[in-house]
This record gives C-alpha cells, structure tokens and sequence, in this order.
C-alpha cells in the first residue's frame, strides 16, 4: 500500500509490518486500539508512567524504549529490525536517515481532531487494518454527536489548560487539547494563541 504521511511524504509499505516501533505515545496508544500491540517491538521513553499502558498492555512497559522526541535512540531502533517506525512530525531528520537504510517511516502530526482522524487512517492503512480504524472512527463520532446533543444549551466556561511539566504552559488553539476543550463544552482562554506547541506565558 502506498499512504501520505502527516509531512506529506509517500510511503510505500511492500508488506503488512510484523514489528512496528513506534516513538510517540499517541500512536503507540493506536496501535494498541488497531490490536497491533503484539506486533510493538519498541516503543517511547517512560511508557511505565502512562497509565493507559498499565490498563490495556501491561506488556508494552517491558518494551525496549527509543527515547523521546528531543533525545530519539536512533541506533537503539535500527537495533530493533522493525519493519515500520512511527514517529512524531518533530523528528523528520531521524525519518530521513531511517529511510536511507531501508526502513519504512511514517510521521504523525494528530495535533487536532482533524489530524488525528487522519493519523488513524492513515497508520491503520499502512498496518492493514482499515476495518478496526472505521469502527473506531464510528465510535468516536457518537460520542462526538452525544456530547454536541448533551451540551448544546449549557453555558460554555473558561478553561486555563496547563501543562503537566508547567503551570504557564498552555495549549492554543492549533493543538488538539483545544479541541478536548470544546468538546467538554468549554472554552479555551488560550484560543489566540497561535503556536503549534506548548506556550510559555507569565502570570499577568
């Protein structure tokens, strides 16, 4: 199959992946909803704090980990062998060395709802899985219309969002928890704020 990825490269993948490493938790948590957990052979750093882990694969926290997006384990993952590599948007220069040995990359960017359909879509494509992303798809949008129906009339409150790591950092409105935000009925106070990534604010 041949798929698009979130940098808008091509990719074409000759065969379904049997071992996937994947360096960025949001789409390691798909694979574990496409039911590829069996195929992680790697995945991010500190995978034993996300509790969604712990809930749904206890197995994948024993995984080799290929560090983060500011410290990516390069040669830790070529040590791995994987058939595919899913990383996030931020770490192209690693994607491009990757393909240069011979190993398939996709680049994940699912920093809105948009995005992350897209992302679903496109990871369960590559994994031959199209069926398990359209049921989840589904699913996600009767919870979407549910919350829509549920919160039409309520009074929207200010959110202040901040990050786990900072209490002045803070989501804008080009970031996916912008979208949590309004999909909780509430409104962002960050929403003119127009960076792609954590903002640095000041208490006044």
């Amino acid at each position: 199959v041949t798929v698009t990825d979130q940098a808008g490269r091509t990719v074409t993948i000759e065969e379904e992946p049997q071992s996937i490493v994947s360096g960025y938790y949001i789409s390691t948590s798909l694979l574990i909803a496409l039911d590829q957990k069996d195929k992680l052979v790697g995945i991010e750093a500190k995978a034993d704090k996300r509790p969604i882990y712990r809930l749904s694969a206890p197995e994948l926290i024993d995984l080799p980990n290929v560090g983060t997006a500011k410290e990516f384990d390069l040669e830790g993952c070529l040590a791995l062998e994987p058939d595919l590599v899913i990383l996030p948007l931020r770490l192209k220069d690693s994607a491009v060395i990757l393909e240069d040995l011979g190993i398939n990359v996709l680049l994940v960017n699912p920093e809105s709802q948009e995005l992350l359909t897209e992302m679903i879509q496109m990871v369960a494509k590559a994994c031959n899985r199209e069926s398990k992303a359209e049921a989840l798809l589904s699913f996600l949008s009767e919870k979407e219309t549910y919350l829509h129906a549920a919160l039409g009339n309520a009074d929207a409150p200010s959110v202040y969002l901040s990050g786990n790591s900072n209490f002045l950092s803070t989501a804008g409105d080009e970031m996916y928890q912008a979208d949590m935000i309004r999909l909780a009925g509430g409104r962002n106070v960050a929403a003119e704020i127009a960076d792609t990534y954590w903002a640095e604010i000041d208490y006044e």
